[in-house]
């Protein structure tokens, strides 16, 4: 069998170099994880401190300060900049969810509770 009578298309196949990986590349392929990261990190350090309402603050600060200049940075450090604010939004949505886990966790735990209750009611009267 030829060779060109599975080439479907008639042209040939041509391979492409292989693209070497930049540090702006890696970077910009895993922003979002290192961001994550780095928001638990400091949320859990905060924590451990003492300085949720601090945590808070700044990274309300950090983010309006972004947005407010992310058309005036350079493209060279904007994503790392990026990086670093979305870790102090991270760190500072996860301090107050942390908070309302616990009081949904509660709430729940106490709705639970109530209907067993009833149920042991209801048993007492049976008996």
């Amino acid at each position: 069998m030829a060779k060109d009578t599975w080439n479907i298309s008639g042209s040939t196949v041509s391979l492409e170099p292989h693209q070497r990986r930049s540090p702006g590349r890696w970077l910009h392929q895993h922003s979002l994880r290192i961001a994550v990261l780095g928001g638990l990190a400091e949320a859990i350090a905060a924590y451990a401190y003492g300085m949720k309402l601090e945590l808070m603050l700044v990274g309300v600060i950090a983010v309006l300060g972004y947005i407010n200049l992310r058309k005036h940075v350079p493209n060279a450090i904007r994503r790392p900049l990026w990086i670093v604010v979305m870790a102090q939004a991270v760190g500072a949505i996860l301090v107050p969810a942390v908070y309302v886990g616990i009081f949904l966790f509660m709430g729940f735990a106490a709705l639970m509770l109530l209907v067993l209750v009833v149920v042991m009611l209801g048993d007492l009267r049976r008996s």
